[in-house]
């Protein structure tokens, strides 16, 4: 008996310190996957920031020409974006390709789906660029201004050249994003504010030897900053050791149509998503303008606001996508549950922090924007607080849906996620606010309580979807093991 007894506590030792050994272990296998995300979305964040800067440059610079040339650049600038999105989330999916290849172990694999994307973003480049230097004619047929037009044509004429360029880099930085070295992009990004803002400077106004073009030189900075951008990027991974064995540039080039479509099949769904988010926030832009100039006005600061923090939150979605397709391609499932959770867990955290800011100090957050104890800004101030707090409630969930998007993407789930934004953004989101707003007479409140609506039905959706799809069966796994 005394024996059996020994036997059993020795079992039971044995096992509790297993059990402490494999909760150590998970402990650290967290860790460096926080670490993992974080080396990844840190760069990127960085760089979207910085594309966010370059926007505001332009906008300062070009106000000084006057009112209605801002107007123009910024309507010119909207429909322009509008474009570009579409081909972004299309060419987009090869971080996806790319990382489930470098996850599978297979450098050609890599090689293989970068220059296939540099085949299909040269061939939107084309298409978007065509279409973006006669998007005038389309601005005139909505019955604006016919003075904004003509500026909004210059200056589309001159930063539609930028559309190629942009997509290749695009490529390039999915590239550096599935190999985790995406340092590279922020650095390139982040010394592109000055050299567009010297350009700007320069072909707006006439200065440092260059020709004053007006509202086009605002849009030739923008090609000519862009061009640099994909030089400098190029010339990184043409020469780094870290990417010369990938032999990017190596002579010869096998269209594969079999990938190209994989990455159209793919990249729809996403460029779609991208197009209602987008178009969302436009359509609400559009119904505030309707309920007057102070609730727009507030409107875009709040806008301005939330999306600082967004970009954040996108560029940890986009680092958890390249660690859940790397898992994929390793056929490690327990690797992408733990990417995933990882990935919602600081995009949560980094929400919260960004919604508690909004919630405790609405006033001195506006305050950066304008002037709040000038007297004819107090209903602009007064709205934005009011707005403040709805962003503070939809703001972890605009986060969330950010996140668990690009982490079912990264598992190549596209299709059903498009569905769920669909309904989600458009009839619970923009249909809900109309209701809300105009039906029921809650006004701008109505507007966005319901915008509030369709995020956090979104996000808690493709979440759900999310740890659907990367449950484990463990009695399985161990099975085969």
């Amino acid at each position: 008996m005394e024996g059996n007894s020994s036997a059993a506590s020795s079992r039971s030792g044995v096992s509790v310190l297993q059990g402490t050994g494999m909760k150590c272990g998970r402990k650290k296998q967290s860790l460096a996957e926080l670490e993992a995300i974080v080396r990844i979305s840190a760069p990127l964040a960085a760089a979207y920031l910085a594309e966010i800067a370059m926007g505001i440059t332009d906008m300062l610079f070009v106000g000084r020409l006057g009112g209605l040339e801002l107007a123009a650049v910024g309507l010119a600038s909207s429909v322009l974006f509008e474009v570009v999105i579409v081909a972004v989330g299309l060419v987009s999916i090869v971080t996806v390709l790319a990382a489930e290849a470098r996850g599978a172990g297979s450098a050609e694999g890599v090689r293989h789906a970068v220059r296939q994307g540099f085949v299909v973003a040269l061939g939107l480049g084309i298409a978007a660029t065509i279409i973006s230097v006669n998007l005038a004619r389309v601005l005139a047929l909505t019955g604006q201004d016919p003075a904004v037009v003509v500026l909004a044509e210059r200056y589309l004429q001159a930063a539609a050249w930028s559309i190629t360029p942009y997509l290749l880099f695009i490529v390039l930085r999915s590239f550096v994003s599935a190999l985790s070295r995406a340092g590279s992009v922020m650095v390139v990004t982040v010394a592109a504010i000055a050299v567009n803002a010297l350009f700007t400077y320069g072909l707006v106004f006439g200065a440092l030897g260059m020709p004053a073009l007006g509202v086009a030189g605002a849009g030739w900075a923008k090609t000519i900053t862009v061009w640099l951008m994909l030089g400098a990027l190029a010339v990184h991974t043409a020469t780094s050791r870290n990417f010369r064995s990938f032999r990017l540039y190596a002579s010869g080039l096998r269209i594969d149509r079999a990938v190209i479509k994989e990455i159209f099949r793919l990249g729809t769904p996403v460029a779609g998503i991208a197009l209602l988010e987008s178009g969302l926030f436009v359509a609400v832009s559009i119904f505030m303008g309707v309920l007057g100039a102070s609730w727009l006005a507030a409107n875009q600061i709040m806008f301005n606001v939330i999306a600082t923090a967004f970009v954040i939150a996108l560029a940890i979605g986009e680092a958890t996508g390249v660690r859940v397709a790397h898992g994929v391609g390793a056929g490690a499932p327990r690797d992408v549950r733990r990417s995933a959770l990882t990935g919602i867990g600081l995009g949560t955290f980094v929400m919260l922090i960004s919604a508690g800011l909004l919630w405790l100090y609405p006033r001195q957050i506006v305050s950066i924007f304008l002037d709040a104890s000038d007297a004819k800004n107090a209903d602009v101030v007064t709205y934005a607080v009011v707005l403040a707090g709805i962003a503070a409630v939809f703001q972890l969930f605009d986060g969330l849906q950010a996140v668990a998007s690009r982490a079912l993407r990264g598992m190549k789930d596209t299709l059903v996620p498009l569905w769920i934004a669909s309904i989600g953004y458009w009839l619970l989101g923009l249909l809900g606010g109309w209701v809300l707003c105009f039906a029921l007479g809650y006004g701008a409140r109505g507007l966005w309580w319901g915008l509030a609506l369709g995020l956090i039905v979104t996000a808690v959706a493709l979440v759900w979807r999310l740890m659907a799809r990367t449950r484990i069966d463990y009695s399985a796994v161990n099975g085969r093991a």
